[in-house]
């Protein structure tokens, strides 16, 4: 454990330039707000793929947005640090499965739809000034709503005509998610735009899903029912993209 610390600790040490020992970077402007927008593909532990089951390899796929703030800039000293802090909204798609089901004598097909949104609060470690290869730590915590809505499946020629589709039900699920990120960035340290890195491990609450081939039609409520699984989640983020100061 010590010497894992310590690796961590060196590692950033060598980002990290004391203001005593480099006196001309402090008439550099005073880095106040920095973000990252990313596309990000989502590996699911095996038990939490029950709850996807998809085509794409079980994996999901999509993108999000993130907003830092170095907090030595909130007052009225202002001056760079090594530490931020912020949130991030994203979004992962996993896919889609098919019902067929019969009402009163007509067999039509339905589509379900589903994914993860994710909304968390970040407080990151990194270099107090941007170097080439910029690393960094992150912790975070806040919540994933798992999303579903299920809509008739209309053929090519109709949705080419514009016909929309009828959503039958949404649903959606909340839960806690917490995990550690690490990362880096890469470009001229004056630039405003430097590729970006990172990879995220999540845990959280369990999540509530619609089970696949589950919907039937309910006669008696006159209405389309399915059932509810549970799994738990842990699962990889791994982005790619832009962060710009």
């Amino acid at each position: 454990m010590l010497n894992r610390s310590l690796l961590i600790i060196f590692f950033f040490g060598l980002g990290f330039n004391a203001t005593a020992q480099e006196p001309e970077r402090e008439k550099n402007p005073v880095e106040s707000l920095s973000g990252r927008f990313v596309v990000q593909v989502g590996i699911p532990s095996e038990k939490m793929q029950d709850a996807i089951r998809n085509e794409m390899g079980n994996l999901g796929f999509g993108g999000s947005l993130a907003l830092l703030s170095n907090p030595f800039s909130w007052g009225r000293n202002k001056r760079n640090s090594p530490f931020r802090l912020g949130g991030e909204l994203g979004y992962n798609y996993y896919g889609r499965f098919l019902s067929n089901v019969n009402i009163g004598g007509y067999s039509g097909n339905y589509k379900t739809s589903y994914g993860i949104l994710h909304l968390n609060a970040i407080a990151q470690l990194r270099p107090q000034y941007n170097e080439f290869f910029t690393p960094f730590l992150e912790v975070f915590a806040g919540g994933n709503c798992y999303l579903s809505s299920t809509k008739e499946n209309l053929s090519v020629i109709e949705s080419a005509l514009g016909i929309p589709a009828f959503e039958i039900d949404s649903y959606a699920s909340v839960g806690f998610n917490k995990g550690l990120a690490a990362g880096f960035s890469v470009g001229r340290p004056d630039a405003a735009a430097r590729f970006f890195m990172r990879v995220s491990y999540n845990v959280g609450t369990d999540i509530k899903y619609v089970v696949r081939n589950s919907l039937q039609y309910d006669p008696g409520y006159n209405q389309l029912t399915y059932q509810v699984g549970r799994a738990p989640v842990k699962y990889l983020i791994v982005q790619a993209g832009i962060s710009f100061y």
